[in-house]
């Protein structure tokens, strides 16, 4: 018997933690924390002492209270008595914390399954980051790539790369007893990898597969155009040419196809692309995984920006030391400032305090990312911020985005072609839109277990 428990990802976008059980064998498709994990209780600094474990979460039922599945550290003041684990691995899709955030409450025997591109991500994000990103101790972390054949016990996994908004996406077809079962991941068919989901889409309809487990995060766009990141360049490098002063972006520094649509939409228009010292972090580090991206070292049309440092100058010591490699490469506030109809630098809402030293004129701000942030009730304070800083400076909003996702014409297509006997709709809130264009269509609910 094969069934599958949905602690996660379930009626819900994001927070994909799937156990898949056949026979004597079970693991884990993804695991990972929801977007609106927590809210409810916690706010700002009103959260939960990391030392406790999972005492705090377990009281608020955020997180399953499942034997043999977490670290003896984060059930010690549970009601949970620690026991050896029975899961066999966890399998990682990619490096979105809506996938992988909760890694690090489980146990650090149990085998994690992570792609190679995943597993860099996240290692460059926990330097940057350590608070925010960090995926625990794993005694076993196994790196995969696309095409590679996984055995678990009589499991056998496929892991077969997809484009999403961030490198490294892969979905899984798993070979169960009962037949094949496709996980879809996060995918999406309108960017300049869209080879890599066709390849995915193909493989798992030559499997013939029992299940499909589907993402569905746009089902609800019917009406809405589907932006592919070609209009998305064509629409930025269209802002920069025609802009009299400085061009400020503020896009994912993990979406690579994002950055390549402004760095090839500058360098059309002569124009230095300014990014800060994260920012050329995340880009050294991955050019050896991602060969299209320019050498930040080398690559004359990028300059590093530094703030200026504690010393009110710009001396090593006053830089970490990741941060000092770049300084070649360095440009300042004054030379930003002397320059603008020659820059587009990337701002994110934690740099607006550097417009009060570059001090623009004429400038333009595309906002490139998630439109969530532009209509949510929740950012409505952070979002008048930003646009009291915009008015302040008379610089010109512009929005210029499309999705990691998929549209649901594209879902159709998708689950139409993968053809499965039995469609499984997960990490969307319109799962029962699915039933307009398949047959079977099983709805699952989070903290049940569904056989099939």
């Amino acid at each position: 018997m094969v069934s599958l428990t949905f602690y996660g990802g379930a009626n819900e976008i994001g927070g994909n933690k799937i156990l898949l059980e056949d026979k004597d064998a079970r693991i884990y498709l993804d695991f990972g924390e929801s977007f609106d994990f927590g809210e409810d209780f916690f706010y700002e600094y009103l959260q939960p002492r990391n030392a406790n474990g999972l005492e705090v979460y377990f009281e608020f039922n955020l997180m399953p209270k499942v034997q043999k599945l977490y670290s003896e550290k984060m059930v010690k003041l549970t009601e949970l008595k620690y026991e050896k684990p029975d899961i066999d691995a966890v399998f990682i899709s990619h490096s979105h914390s809506d996938h992988v955030n909760h890694l690090s409450f489980i146990d650090e025997s149990i085998p994690v399954y992570i792609g190679h591109g995943t597993q860099r991500i996240l290692e460059i994000y926990h330097k940057l980051y350590p608070t925010l990103v960090d995926i625990g101790e794993h005694k076993t972390m196994n790196l995969f790539k696309s095409g590679d054949k996984i055995k678990i016990k009589h499991l056998i996994i496929e892991p077969i790369h997809v484009e999403h908004s961030i490198p490294g996406a892969y979905g899984f077809i798993v070979h169960t007893s009962k037949g094949a079962i496709v996980y879809s991941g996060d995918l999406r068919l309108h960017g300049p990898q869209s080879k890599m989901t066709d390849e995915f889409v193909e493989a798992a309809a030559k499997a013939k597969p029992y299940a499909l487990l589907m993402e569905g995060t746009r089902m609800g766009s019917e009406s809405e155009h589907n932006h592919t990141e070609e209009e998305v360049e064509e629409k930025v490098e269209k802002i920069i040419k025609e802009s009299k002063g400085i061009v400020f972006a503020y896009f994912s520094m993990s979406n690579i196809d994002r950055f390549m649509s402004f760095y090839r939409a500058s360098v059309k228009n002569k124009k230095k692309l300014v990014i800060d010292t994260k920012f050329a972090y995340i880009l050294d580090n991955l050019k050896d995984k991602i060969p299209v991206l320019p050498d930040v070292m080398t690559d004359k049309n990028i300059s590093v920006y530094f703030r200026i440092g504690k010393s009110g100058e710009y001396q090593e010591k006053d830089y970490k030391v990741y941060e000092r490699k770049f300084m070649p490469k360095i440009i300042t506030h004054d030379e930003v400032e002397a320059n603008q109809r020659n820059i587009v630098m990337h701002m994110g809402f934690n740099k607006l305090m550097e417009l009060v030293y570059i001090q623009p004129k004429d400038a333009d701000y595309i906002y490139s990312s998630s439109e969530h942030f532009l209509e949510g009730e929740e950012n409505e304070a952070e979002r008048t911020v930003l646009e009291n800083w915009m008015k302040h400076f008379g610089v010109k909003f512009h929005k210029a985005h499309c999705s990691g996702h998929a549209s649901r014409k594209d879902l159709e297509h998708i689950v139409k072609t993968i053809n499965p006997k039995i469609l499984i709709p997960i990490h969307t809130q319109r799962a029962e839109d699915f039933k307009g264009f398949h047959v079977n269509v099983k709805i699952p609910e989070k903290g049940k277990t569904m056989e099939i």
